[in-house]
């Protein structure tokens, strides 16, 4: 189990607050949302219900946690949990005091649900048999658990350009999917010391990409600079402003493979340098007795590498567990005279290991009425149009539908096709790019309306050496998807071949013509049944769809404070109520302090707090605080109007935007401070002019901020004055030089500044 942060556990605490506040009315649902979906509570389709994702650390979990859980689905969620493709659990359908409820239930027992949502680094990835199967190459799990405390510790994990995943292997068969993971590490020996090799700007949905090999051997102990080095990497050049090209393979895709390399190796050896991160484990040697091996023929049951031991494997359809049947599971391993461990998997389902034979075949027979011994039967699906709001088709239910058609065929015909990977759309969170089966959802519209339709995707993998995404064969009707399937089933049996991927590739020009007859789109009189989606009764539609909240972030919160700014002022404008000038104010005061971990409703504490981090540090001219004791005298009523304050606010606004606007990829303000123009402008003899441009060439190393430094000066006429600010050492001292050789003036060099200088030139 892993440390968790005494700040994360005030946070959880601090929730029932916050949703109280929402209720009064005391802050906005917009505002209030990017902090919901930072906790992992989403909204659903169905009004006023939410779904809440638990942190499981890498899919470990305890008995009594599994209790909890139980105990928290009976009473809030309906009586059933989800499990995820990212080893955590979900409680849907929950209103929205009952997600206090279950949060404050789940902090009892050491689980949190802060960073499972939003622009954050999710749930750390982990072979769930690591340490107990037979190709383990060493236990990964200690790493895995030691990146999550890292992560949880690190404040800047929580407001990343977007989500970031991490994961780790056991083995080159990649149980952990390290191979298409934003970071991943895969197990490896080399010279008997244990090590990674370090994958890195993989991920599924939009523009996918297996991850590419960084590294081909660290030391298992240096894996957290890895981690800090891909996160500072991200936060410099991912892309804040567009969510859709938000993630770490977008720049990978924007700077090739050569760059991004260069990027990652820079950054990897600062961090080095700057500190030190190193973690140590011991491998454990087993030390369970060995015991008696068990004849085992279930596909459900794992033989561990620990002599006599067991893993068996659970899995309820779609993922959806009545909590009915998880407690027949939790009741059997409570009543054992020795404790099994628990690992939840990245394909809905968990395992119990470090069973006893005897136990692994009285434990299949409790599961044997809801896990099937098909891998068809236990395949993955996202949770689709049913509650969330950026899925098309009903997924879950077509899977249901698939498991109906072969209920009952020959097994063999059934044991033919391996666990399918669906998603409602193409964002993949039934990962259906890795799937040697894939399928997700589309809408298509043709003269009778929509239809909706599945991509059929064959031949996906992960793995070393051999991770590749499935590859498009075709567009099908929702409807026409299980017949499709059991067609493909008995195809293969003819085959006589045994590999699914190997069969795709010799029968090409068979399944090409299966799919082509399949993918017809008869009239609404013809069949009528290809315009509804399975178990709806209303024709297909894309009703109750909506944008995501996945992305919801910092940004968010900005934005909205900076237009309820620009809305209040422009009401001052036609109705002069001094109010909306105050109203005005306390928005744009708010803005930028979520930047500074300070988020509150009350004026006087805002004001504050907007002086001390960007008055007194110089990014507002100093005035501005007689604006703010006029504004509270005001609120007080020691003031009747605040309309002789009407270009100040209109100031104060334009202020903050302007800063808002500069902020670089670490949300970080590029904007030159007021004090320092006006400073500088009063040095070159200029009374109230604060136009004078300030470019900010920090950690731009020579020649680079030469060459801006020239770029800049082009854009202005000869006479003009610029200003630069420039690193101590080289470039304080080569780019004057350079830019003085090339007839420039420098006016000034201000060197009051920590580790940096203001250079100001006038152009020749």
């Amino acid at each position: 189990m892993i440390k968790i942060p005494q700040q994360v556990i005030e946070e959880e605490k601090n929730y029932r607050t916050k949703v109280e506040d929402l209720k009064k009315g005391v802050i906005e649902a917009e505002r209030f949302k990017p902090y919901r979906v930072s906790m992992g509570i989403y909204e659903q389709r169905d009004n006023d219900t939410y779904m809440i994702r638990t942190r499981i650390p890498s899919g470990v979990i305890s008995l009594e946690q599994f209790k909890k859980i139980s105990e928290l689905a009976k009473k809030y969620s309906h009586g059933y949990v989800h499990f995820t493709t990212r080893q955590d659990i979900q409680f849907h359908k929950v209103t929205l005091d009952d997600t206090v409820n279950i949060m404050e239930g789940l902090l009892e027992t050491g689980i949190v649900t802060r960073g499972t949502g939003g622009n954050t680094a999710r749930n750390v990835g982990c072979s769930p048999l690591s340490g107990v199967s037979q190709d383990d190459v060493f236990d990964v799990t200690p790493y895995a658990l030691a990146t999550t405390e890292h992560a949880l510790k690190d404040p800047t994990m929580l407001n990343l350009p977007r989500k970031y995943k991490i994961a780790y292997s056991n083995s080159p068969e990649d149980t952990g999917n390290a191979t298409i993971a934003d970071l991943g590490f895969v197990a490896k020996i080399q010279n008997g010391e244990m090590g990674f090799e370090v994958y890195g700007a993989g991920g599924l949905g939009g523009s996918p990409n297996v991850s590419i090999k960084l590294e081909d051997f660290i030391p298992a102990s240096e894996v957290l600079y890895h981690v800090e080095a891909m996160k500072e990497l991200f936060e410099d050049e991912g892309d804040r402003t567009n969510k859709h090209k938000a993630r770490i393979r977008y720049i990978l895709q924007r700077l090739g493979e050569e760059a991004f390399r260069t990027r990652y190796q820079e950054t990897l050896q600062k961090i080095k340098i700057e500190r030190s991160i190193e973690v140590f484990f011991k491998e454990e040697i087993p030390t369970k007795p060995i015991s008696k091996p068990e004849e085992n023929s279930n596909p459900l049951v794992f033989e561990q590498k620990n002599k006599g031991y067991y893993a068996l494997y659970v899995h309820a359809e779609n993922g959806n567990l009545e909590v009915e049947n998880l407690d027949k599971v939790i009741n059997f391993i409570g009543g054992l005279d020795y404790e099994p461990s628990i690992r939840l998997t990245n394909t809905q389902g968990f395992f119990v290991r470090d069973l006893l034979g005897r136990d692994a075949k009285r434990l299949l027979d409790i599961i044997g009425n809801f896990t099937s011994t098909f891998d068809i039967d236990n395949s993955v699906a996202c949770a689709g149009a049913a509650t969330c709001k950026l899925g098309l088709c009903l997924s879950q239910n077509l899977l249901s539908a698939i498991k109906n058609r072969f209920s009952d065929v020959d097994e063999a015909i059934k044991q033919q096709l391996p666990r399918i990977f669906i998603s409602g759309c193409q964002n993949s969170c039934g990962q259906h790019q890795k799937g040697e089966i894939g399928l997700y959802g589309r809408a298509r519209r043709v003269e009778d309306g929509l239809v909706p339709m599945y991509v059929v995707l064959f031949g996906g993998a992960v793995g070393v050496d051999k991770a590749v995404l499935g590859t498009d064969y075709g567009t099908i009707p929702a409807k026409k998807i299980p017949e499709l399937l059991y067609r493909l089933a008995n195809l293969k049996k003819a085959s006589g071949l045994i590999d699914f991927t190997e069969f795709v590739e010799k029968e090409k020009v068979a399944i090409d013509k299966l799919i082509e007859g399949f993918s017809t789109i008869e009239s609404e009189i013809e069949n009528p049944n290809l315009y509804y989606d399975f178990g709806s009764e209303e024709k297909f539609s894309l009703k109750g769809r909506g944008p995501g909240e996945c992305s919801a972030g910092v940004l968010d919160v900005i934005k909205l404070d900076i237009s309820n700014a620009q809305a209040h002022i422009s009401e001052f404008e036609k109705t002069k109520a001094s109010i909306k000038l105050y109203d005005a104010s306390v928005s744009a005061a708010r803005a930028l302090l979520i930047l500074k971990g300070v988020d509150t409703t009350k004026d006087r504490l805002i004001f504050k707090e907007f002086v001390g981090h960007f008055v007194d540090t110089g990014y507002m001219k100093k005035d501005i605080k007689n604006l703010i004791e006029d504004l509270l005298d005001y609120k007080l009523g020691d003031i009747d109007s605040l309309e002789n304050h009407y270009e100040a606010v209109k100031h104060l606004i334009h202020r903050v935007s302007q800063m808002y606007e500069s902020l670089n990829p670490k949300l970080e303000i590029t904007l030159a401070k007021e004090q320092e123009i006006e400073a500088s402008q009063n040095t070159l003899g200029a009374s109230n002019d604060t136009s004078l441009n300030i470019v900010d060439l920090k950690g731009v190393k020579c020649p680079m901020n030469f060459v801006k430094a020239k770029i800049e000066i082009a854009k202005i006429s000869s006479n003009e004055t610029i200003g630069f600010y420039l690193d101590n050492g080289d470039p304080i001292v080569n780019v004057p030089k350079s830019l003085e050789a090339e007839g420039h003036e420098m006016i000034k060099t201000d060197d009051k500044y920590e580790g940096y200088n203001l250079l100001i030139v006038k152009k020749k």
